[in-house]
């Protein structure tokens, strides 16, 4: 297939960055973080990236989200909307992409170390299947942990150098215990009354993502959420899902061969939507062969190997 829509989606994300440093939800939109991190993050790992422009645009990025920084070291959703926080996790993975390990990364990685979502002692009638007393990261502070935001931490956390830090352990840990029985991720629980819930591409990718360096190749955890992404990632055309599961299966050895075709078809649709920004920095970023250094992943997993 002709790779060429990948430099003009390259292009493109430049273009929608408009004159200021930070990037909106759609084309003239007021900046706000996420879309900034994700289409830094893009840029960095696109096979463009050494391009002037696009070094100068990521590192542009990476200063403004440091002078948007609240002195806890925390990051909110953009200048007027310092709540909720969990897109500090992006902000630590961009100034690291950027070459920026400097304070600003450092007071993140140290606002994370110091964040946890709620934990308590489960009861007998608890209606859920996972353990309440591990505590990893919550969308909102003070409230009990999700997948995705535990996942991002631990990425983040790996990538400032803190894998084997107590928290970070923690949220592998967080992560292991709410995989479901047949392998996959929902977004908070694992079973509901007993009952098994139903995995999704994106948490599962994100947490095969995360535990893409510590864990064995053929446990069954890894086994069979990767095989689940076969399975659906065919029919897959949601940028988020599809650009974690094709990662999540390349960190493990196991990209398939028609991942950029399904990327291409995914494009299609992105460019017709007015709020598309997010969603052309997963494409690019999934497209990217630098993605996984960019998310901290020194390399794939062998077939049969373990991380270290």
């Amino acid at each position: 297939m002709n790779d060429s829509w990948i430099t003009g989606l390259h292009q493109e994300l430049l273009e929608l960055r408009g004159d200021g440093p930070g990037w909106g939800n759609r084309r003239g939109g007021s900046a706000y973080v996420e879309p900034t991190c994700l289409a830094a993050l893009a840029l960095a790992a696109s096979p463009l990236a050494a391009a002037g422009k696009s070094q100068a645009a990521v590192r542009e990025a990476a200063d403004w989200l440091a002078d948007l920084q609240q002195p806890s070291g925390a990051l909110g959703i953009s200048p007027d909307l310092p709540q909720p926080r969990w897109t500090t996790t992006l902000g630590v993975l961009v100034w690291s992409a950027a070459g920026a390990a400097g304070p600003a990364r450092n007071k993140a990685v140290e606002w994370l170390l110091a964040s946890r979502g709620n934990t308590w002692t489960p009861e007998v009638a608890e209606p859920f299947g996972h353990d309440p007393r591990i505590a990893g990261w919550p969308w909102v502070e003070g409230t009990h942990s999700w997948l995705e935001p535990t996942a991002m931490a631990v990425l983040a956390l790996s990538r400032a150098g803190r894998k084997e830090h107590e928290r970070t352990r923690d949220g592998r840990r967080l992560i292991r215990d709410r995989v479901i029985r047949g392998g996959g991720w929902n977004y908070g629980n694992s079973t509901v009354f007993g009952a098994d819930l139903r995995p999704h591409p994106a948490p599962t990718g994100l947490a095969l993502l995360a535990l893409a360096e510590t864990d064995e190749a053929d446990s069954p955890i890894i086994t069979q959420s990767c095989a689940y992404l076969e399975r659906t990632l065919p029919t897959t055309r949601a940028p988020q899902s599809l650009c974690f599961g094709i990662l999540a299966l390349t960190a493990w050895g196991r990209r398939p061969d028609a991942a950029d075709n399904w990327l291409f078809a995914a494009h299609a649709g992105a460019v017709r939507r007015s709020n598309s920004i997010a969603e052309l920095a997963y494409l690019l970023l999934a497209a990217g062969p630098d993605a996984l250094e960019v998310l901290g992943i020194e390399r794939p997993v062998l077939s049969g190997s373990t991380g270290p």
